[in-house]
């Protein structure tokens, strides 16, 4: 919720309406409303959706990845045919750097616009043979690449008279509106940070600030120019560790928040991703222009 927080503060200040689904309204009404409709009276509204993904489905993730993977597909194609008949202009889906590939260690290699996690569609469905954190991040990668298969083949079959854009960020840490409802990266970082490595699953590879992130995701809502484009929102690459160390060097408790020791660390991942950071960057230039003319600012 941290990072969905950033994502529509960013909507709200470039003059959006922003309307978020919830499955409980009355449980997020107070915090959420506290952060939003004080500064943007009436910009804001909750709506209650209340199964657009299993709740706990994960739970079941050994026993029958169908079970997760299905609901997120039909949240996907179910969101996209409501946009359809809404008459809505603009749709941005936001996926996952796991619909990309898995974590691949020590191998070199290029990430390209086009890729999809394959490999974990086919671990996940086809080779049930191993568990634990393994099976869940498979289960998971499998949801997020194939709710992106099929965002992309509904968009292209059915052709529809809205833009439709997609934004993949790989970690997101920085500002949180709310530090009280942190989303799970953060509480991963905070877990690296005190060396509490059991809280922590997998490298990092890729990571953005969150801010960064929202403002593509704001950028592929708001620019003409982006029409039906992967925008991968990805920028430094650091282990875990390493992050560990900017905490020290950049912090003035530095020392206090760092505790325990650094993580064994079994590789690193090392795909070059130079071109797509290129391009979000361009587009995040774009929309800084596009939104001084406008009068507007960016935090």
């Amino acid at each position: 919720m941290a990072t969905w927080g950033l994502r529509l503060e960013k909507l709200l200040q470039a003059g959006f309406f922003v309307r978020g689904t919830v499955r409980d309204v009355e449980e997020n009404r107070q915090w959420m409303y506290n952060l939003f409709d004080t500064k943007w009276p009436n910009m804001f509204e909750l709506v209650h959706v209340s199964d657009f993904e299993a709740e706990g489905a994960f739970d079941e993730a050994f026993e029958d990845p169908a079970k997760v993977v299905e609901p997120v597909i039909k949240g996907t194609i179910n969101s996209l045919e409501a946009v359809a008949h809404a008459g809505v202009k603009r749709y941005v889906l936001s996926s996952s750097s796991k619909a990309v590939e898995s974590t691949n260690y020590n191998h070199p290699h290029h990430i390209t616009s086009s890729m999809l996690n394959y490999e974990a569609i086919r671990e996940a469905c086809c080779e049930p043979n191993f568990d634990g954190l393994d099976r869940f991040m498979e289960v998971y990668s499998a949801s997020r690449a194939l709710a992106e298969l099929a965002f992309w083949s509904w968009v292209g079959t059915n052709q529809p008279p809205f833009v439709a854009n997609c934004v993949v960020p790989d970690g997101q840490f920085g500002r949180a509106l709310d530090p009280e409802n942190t989303a799970s990266t953060f509480r991963m970082l905070k877990g690296a940070a005190e060396g509490e490595w059991d809280k922590v699953f997998g490298q990092v590879a890729y990571y953005t600030d969150v801010q960064d992130a929202a403002r593509l995701l704001v950028a592929a809502v708001a620019l003409p120019s982006l029409v039906n484009e992967r925008i991968f929102a990805y920028c430094h690459n650091l282990t875990w560790n390493e992050l560990r160390y900017k905490i020290r060097l950049i912090s003035p408790k530095g020392e206090k928040l760092v505790k325990g020791e650094d993580q064994t660390v079994k590789g690193r991942d090392v795909f070059s991703v130079d071109g797509l950071i290129k391009r979000a960057e361009c587009l995040a230039r774009d929309w800084s222009a596009r939104l001084c003319e406008r009068g507007g600012y960016l935090k």
